[in-house]
């Protein structure tokens, strides 16, 4: 072999056909002993990816850890949003837009990373009332037997899911006798009546 090599080649053009089939053969090497880490690593950066886009939190379940792992919300937004959670509860996504610091814009990039409990739409409380409502944030009292689920909203601790339920309440009573009543509604505990109860009063219609 080595013979026929001497035929062929000079000793400059033997080195560098050495030094090309080392090279072809760890390449080979490489590409061989290489491809299951390859592959793995692929794979474990899309499930990565995919965490990232997929993860989501039940608002009324979700942890300080979990919500400071979300992009836009710091220690801060991360304790009110708890403290909303503890106090009043979550009855859909939206209404962390009721947490200071978070608008339309940054509900936006935030609302991906939490399921929907109930409603995708943003409630019209988040919406600019029109000067001509009758009943406005001066209205000192909301009779609760006669309010719409618009004038619900403007209850302290009421949204659209909330007000809805109160409505259906209602209309299951025939009206209300007690505003303790309130508390078979879903969503509405102790703390959230505490926060109400002086806005309402209890008329005599339906």
């Amino acid at each position: 072999m080595k013979k026929l090599l001497n035929n062929l080649f000079t000793d400059n053009e033997q080195k560098i056909l050495f030094f090309l089939i080392f090279f072809a053969f760890l390449g080979i090497l490489a590409k061989y002993t290489g491809l299951t880490a390859e592959e793995e690593l692929t794979e474990q950066d899309k499930i990565g990816f995919e965490k990232d886009y997929e993860i989501k939190y039940d608002l009324n379940l979700v942890s300080k850890e979990d919500l400071l792992s979300i992009p836009g919300i710091g220690e801060k937004r991360a304790a009110e949003i708890l403290t909303y959670q503890s106090e009043i509860g979550f009855t859909n996504k939206a209404e962390l837009m009721k947490i200071k610091g978070i608008g339309t814009k940054t509900y936006s990039k935030l609302e991906k990373y939490f399921y929907d409990l109930g409603e995708s739409e943003i409630p019209e409380e988040f919406y600019p009332v029109a000067t001509n409502h009758k009943n406005s944030d001066s209205v000192d009292t909301i009779d609760i037997n006669i309010a719409s689920a618009e004038q619900l909203t403007l209850l302290k601790g009421i949204g659209p899911s909330k007000a809805a339920r109160i409505i259906e309440l209602r209309n299951e009573l025939g009206k209300f006798s007690d505003i303790n009543e309130l508390l078979t509604v879903k969503g509405i505990g102790p703390k959230t009546l505490e926060k109400f109860k002086d806005q309402v009063i209890i008329g005599d219609s339906k």
